[in-house]
This record gives C-alpha cells, structure tokens and sequence, in this order.
C-alpha cells in the first residue's frame, strides 16, 4: 500500500534512498495534516483511507529527520 504514497525505485529504474523514500512519505503527512487540525478544531473525521494511508507512512518512515 505504500506504493500509493511513493516510488521505491526512480525514473531510470533504479532504486530511490532510504532517504528520498522517507521525505516523500513526510511531505505526505505535511499535505494530510490539515485533516488533523479540522478533526480537533470541529470534530469532523479524518477520512478513514487518510487516516489509513498516514499511520502507513509513518510507520514506513525509517530515517530521523534533522
């Protein structure tokens, strides 16, 4: 299913970092965070493929940010 969110391998066919893959999945939960802030500002639910695909990316992220 992370395949919905990144590429593991880049346009030539090679393989993309560890690095690259994880920025990707951050710059994922960056774009869905507002979905968060509308669930605790007006109750509202996260829809379930969001909140799905976020638990995903974070659990795939394996390299620390700076």
């Amino acid at each position: 299913m992370v395949e919905q969110l990144v590429k593991k391998t880049d346009e030539l066919g090679g393989e993309r970092s560890q690095y690259d893959i994880d920025n990707d999945l951050r710059h994922y939960l960056y774009k869905t965070d507002w979905y968060v802030i509308r669930e605790v500002e007006t109750g509202k639910a996260i829809p379930a493929d969001v909140k799905q695909l976020r638990e995903l990316a974070r659990a795939e992220i394996k390299v620390q940010a700076i």
